[in-house]
């Protein structure tokens, strides 16, 4: 099965310029929270897929510690309370460290 039908996917602005935030429960599980609804509803992760990949990681010559591989991960998540669908990406091959502001002041998360 094609991710997303086969459309094409990005996060709406409910979920950029660090809108969506998340949590670990009692144990190592990280839940994403409902950007629209007020009590900190958890979204369900409807599907994934490998967005994108590499063999060497593009920052290898940059970074003391090196990850073995580069990866893209996209979701597609879900709001059973008030419906909301967006989706969201994961990955290594982005920003190396820093804080969240720093991430922020540069369109599209890099410098």
């Amino acid at each position: 099965m094609e991710f997303n039908d086969g459309r094409p996917y990005h996060g709406s602005e409910a979920v950029t310029d660090g809108k969506l935030t998340g949590a670990t429960d009692q144990t190592d599980y990280f839940y994403f929270m409902c950007p629209k609804c007020p009590d900190k509803r958890l979204l369900r992760l409807l599907d994934h897929t490998l967005h994108a990949s590499s063999r060497e990681h593009p920052y290898k010559d940059h970074v003391d510690v090196v990850a073995k591989i580069g990866f893209t991960i996209a979701f597609k998540l879900l709001c059973d309370h008030c419906l909301f669908t967006d989706f969201v990406k994961i990955s290594n091959m982005g920003w190396q460290g820093g804080t969240l502001e720093q991430a922020l002041s540069f369109p599209g998360g890099k410098p």
